[in-house]
């Protein structure tokens, strides 16, 4: 790798500790309440966005979906319903992405 594909000091440190979270959440996971599986899932995904900006490949869609979480994340504990209710418009929203831009993969 030369220097302009190399990671920077603090995305390798941002991606190790993402990896660090995973691997105790993981663990945290056999032990925790189930709800705290989704809720931590989510917690990596918007660790996983922001290690994106930090290396300059964001995502505007993925940015956005950051953005829901954070303003829904709260749900987790105090209202379950809610919370799966956010998780089933998350999935459909990824859906429609995904089948956009298949759609527009395929075009080209």
């Amino acid at each position: 790798m030369n220097e302009a594909t190399t990671p920077s000091r603090p995305s390798r440190e941002a991606a190790f500790e993402l990896a660090a979270f995973l691997v105790t959440s993981a663990r945290g996971c056999i032990d925790e309440p189930r709800l705290y599986g989704p809720f931590r899932l989510l917690d990596a995904l918007t660790r996983f966005v922001e290690i994106s900006r930090s290396v300059g490949t964001s995502d505007p869609f993925l940015d956005q979906v950051k953005e829901k979480i954070d303003e829904n994340i709260e749900a987790v504990s105090s209202d379950r319903d809610r919370f799966k209710s956010f998780l089933d418009t998350l999935v459909r929203d990824f859906a429609r992405e995904l089948k956009t831009r298949n759609s527009s993969d395929s075009a080209t």
